[in-house]
């Protein structure tokens, strides 16, 4: 151990701590070297070489700043980099805040969450992925502040506020974990219901004062500049539902989870990883009853209903924003939360106490089921990364034939306006889906729109194109000589019309 003197505070640093924070490099680089130290643009790095995607509009007030702690530019290894400290100073606070001891269970807290499916998606926005993980760890050290440290709660308030204000998603983070605290409190720390209650009313405090102190910083903001939200993801319209919108979002959770677990076909398939979510679900319950049971919760009714909701609703929680938004749709970027239901089961793991042959059958295969999906998801992420580089190299093959084709036009380089019309799919036969579907990965070309071909045509060759107004690519539809054109890729399928280099897809 080795002690660190920050202020008038000294921290003793931690064998269990080094363990996770090693772990998260070790298997981070694992699971994401590749994407670290290869070019693999999307269809959104494309127009975000120099940029964090959207920020103020997006209501992500903190954003620009955040990620502009490395720098304006797409850099796979510095904003990698930067990511994996974020979250291993994220697996640290959760290993000192639960009590993690074992060798093993620091390894996997940091596996699971650097494995997880929205580590890689987001990995796949490298743009602005330092400032979502940024935002991962402000919401947790919100938490960890308000649970360690004496009037932390007020600097929890502000860490909680500049998550929300950085990427509102992982509001979710911070509400599963504070049910994770009521769990422990209850399950292993032998409080009653009304005293966990005195203990934790302040996480409330803590959540309501993050969420205001983000709603009037944001709100000053937008009234100085005159910005009005967008109705991205139901950003603008965040709220009070009625009655049937939260049966609606009910639905889409449970849609969502079924879609992430890969429960919906894959067990079916008889697909390993659908099978090993399975199993961590029925142990999560299964464990829940049984430690409830074996500490004697059950005593204290308040008590062993306030649990069993916590663990019950813990995967639901971790898709509050559908619970306040009836526009939003989550996908893989957006579902860190989910990855805390992994984490609770190795808490019961790892503080249970399984004396009996039984009970160390029990954990063995609870820690089995939980290494295989950290392996599981760190061949998917090495996948996915596959596919992004086949999808890559085919926008880079396709732009360049039809930019060769452009270039052999008497009209050019006079010329330089363009106008793709339709859009151009190239799929690989051969190629398995990702289970799950993580967004942001595709093996198809990502070049779905002028601005991308456009973009690139900037970034990767060097060369500047126009855009084509809606108007005018109306009026080239209604020539002759567009309705007789070819269909790209065959031959006469680029061409001008209009004074404009037109390009013929289906």
């Amino acid at each position: 151990m080795k002690e660190i003197q920050i202020g008038n505070r000294t921290i003793t640093v931690q064998r269990e701590w080094i363990t996770g924070f090693l772990a998260t490099w070790i298997l981070g680089l694992l699971a994401h070297a590749y994407r670290f130290f290869n070019f693999l643009p999307t269809w959104d790095s494309m127009f975000n070489f120099k940029g964090t995607g959207a920020t103020f509009y997006s209501g992500r007030c903190f954003l620009g700043f955040f990620s502009g702690l490395s720098s304006e530019y797409d850099m796979p290894w510095v904003n990698g980099a930067l990511s994996l400290f974020y979250i291993s100073i994220v697996v640290v606070l959760l290993i000192d805040m639960f009590q993690v001891k074992s060798r093993l269970a620091c390894i996997l807290v940091a596996g699971l969450i650097v494995s997880f499916p929205t580590t890689t998606s987001t990995f796949a926005y490298m743009f602005t992925a330092d400032g979502y993980m940024a935002a991962f760890l402000l919401s947790v050290l919100g938490v960890y502040l308000t649970y360690k440290i004496k009037h932390g709660i007020w600097a929890g308030i502000v860490c909680i506020g500049l998550s929300m204000g950085t990427y509102q998603a992982y509001i979710s983070v911070t509400l599963v974990v504070i049910m994770m605290i009521v769990i422990m409190d209850m399950m292993f720390e032998g409080k009653s219901f009304k005293q966990m209650f005195l203990d934790d009313w302040k996480y409330l405090i803590l959540v309501l004062g993050g969420a205001i102190f983000y709603k009037v910083v944001d709100s000053i903001i937008n009234a100085y500049y005159g910005i009005t939200l967008t109705s991205y993801q139901g950003i603008g319209s965040m709220g009070i539902l009625t009655l049937g919108q939260y049966k609606q979002a009910l639905h889409k959770t449970l849609s969502c989870l079924a879609d992430l677990w890969y429960l919906k076909t894959g067990i079916q398939e008889a697909n390993h990883y659908a099978y090993a979510n399975l199993i961590v679900i029925l142990f999560v319950a299964a464990t829940t009853v049984f430690l409830v049971i074996k500490n004697r919760v059950y005593k204290d009714i308040p008590g062993v209903i306030v649990t069993f909701l916590a663990a019950g609703l813990l995967p639901v929680v971790a898709f509050a924003v559908n619970f306040v938004s009836a526009d939003v749709t989550y996908h893989t970027l957006m579902e860190m939360a989910v990855c805390f239901v992994y984490i609770l089961l190795l808490l019961y793991i790892e503080r249970g106490k399984w004396e009996k042959k039984a009970g160390k059958l029990w954990k063995t295969a609870g820690l089995l089921a939980l290494v295989y999906l950290v392996y599981y998801n760190t061949i998917n992420a090495n996948l996915a990364y596959n596919s992004m580089n086949l999808s890559y190299q085919k926008s880079y093959a396709v732009c360049g034939n039809i930019l060769d084709r452009i270039q052999d036009l008497d009209e050019y380089p006079q010329t330089t306006k363009v106008a793709m019309m339709g859009t151009y799919h190239a799929y690989s036969s051969g190629v398995e889906d990702l289970h799950p579907d993580i967004m942001g990965v595709s093996q198809d070309i990502y070049l779905e729109g002028d601005y991308h071909y456009i973009a690139m045509w900037n970034y990767c060759f060097g060369l500047g194109f126009a855009l084509t107004s809606g108007e005018e690519k109306d009026a080239i539809r209604a020539t002759e000589e567009y309705q007789n054109m070819a269909v790209y890729p065959a031959k006469g399928s680029v061409r001008v019309i209009n004074n404009t280099i037109v390009v013929k897809f289906e």
